[in-house]
């Protein structure tokens, strides 16, 4: 498992790479070589490069040398109309002035909508220390000697939070009633993050009985999250409200689970609400 979360390169998608490589004129070389690896790695054939104009074609005969005696041919044309444009000149009139060409108003400018999802890789730090000090110590230390299990549990953490947090930022965002054209874009790249996440629940883990409690939520988190983007992803690209009643059961179903990992959220400072049940006998 990776010890440290997917780079810039990893979280884009083939598309947003690909606009890279081909228009490398607007970025530094860096990260169009940076952006070619990352499409080789995956497999992503690479746009062919414009192909260099082909060279104007020269006349050989043309190139060849004049005769003598076309030359004495033409300097006595030169002289015969400059003769002529001697004697004339006096009386011949001016030309006309050129015309001004006119001239052209400055380019209208296209707003153009970009912003990014906002790096919490620091709150993601804390906040895996924060959850960790709410395994009993016993626990922590007898994973401690085990070395791996540990180990392993930081990096979930850590994976899980990073996207959890870019979704709550996102969903903050839509829920505000703002959708813009940057929307589209920012649920791609939590989706890409969340990849990652999926990635390392595939594998089975040997956890004590507070850590597998809390790998446990996080799953059942990261499922309602995403299918909270998938219908985001709609609204994004049919612009709507989103706020509906299924989007708030689910916060409030998110928020319950939520609150056995963490008192409240690193990214609004709401705390997360657990769910009052009532058991009639």
């Amino acid at each position: 498992m990776a010890d440290s979360f997917p780079d810039f390169y990893h979280q884009k998608t083939d598309a947003e790479l690909l606009f890279l490589v081909a228009h490398p004129e607007h970025y530094q070389p860096s990260l169009i070589d940076e952006a070619r690896r990352e499409l080789g790695r995956r497999g992503v054939p690479l746009p062919a490069p414009a192909s260099p104009a082909a060279p104007p074609a020269v006349d050989e005969r043309a190139a060849r040398t004049i005769s003598p005696t076309l030359l004495i041919v033409a300097a006595l044309l030169v002289v015969g109309l400059g003769i002529g444009y001697w004697v004339k000149g006096p009386n011949a009139p001016a030309p006309p002035a050129p015309l001004a060409a006119p001239r052209k108003g400055p380019p209208r400018l296209t707003e153009v909508v970009t912003s990014v999802v906002p790096n919490y890789d620091g709150v993601v730090a804390k906040v895996v220390e924060q959850q960790l000090r709410r395994v009993p110590a016993a626990e922590r230390a007898a994973a401690t000697q085990a070395h791996q299990p540990l180990h392993q549990y930081r990096e979930l953490v850590k994976r899980f939070w990073a996207a959890e947090t870019q979704t709550e930022y996102v969903l903050e965002e839509a829920r505000k009633g703002q959708p813009n054209a940057a929307l589209p874009g920012h649920v791609e790249a939590v989706g890409a993050t969340w990849r990652q996440w999926n990635k390392a629940t595939v594998y089975s883990y040997k956890f004590g009985p507070a850590m597998a409690d809390h790998l446990d939520l996080m799953m059942r988190v990261a499922q309602q999250q995403q299918e909270g983007l998938a219908d985001l992803l709609l609204v994004a690209n049919n612009p709507q409200a989103y706020e509906n009643d299924k989007t708030r059961r689910r916060a409030a179903d998110v928020s319950d689970l939520l609150s056995g990992l963490l008192p409240k959220s690193p990214v609004t400072g709401r705390p997360y609400k657990p769910m009052v049940r009532h058991i009639r006998l």
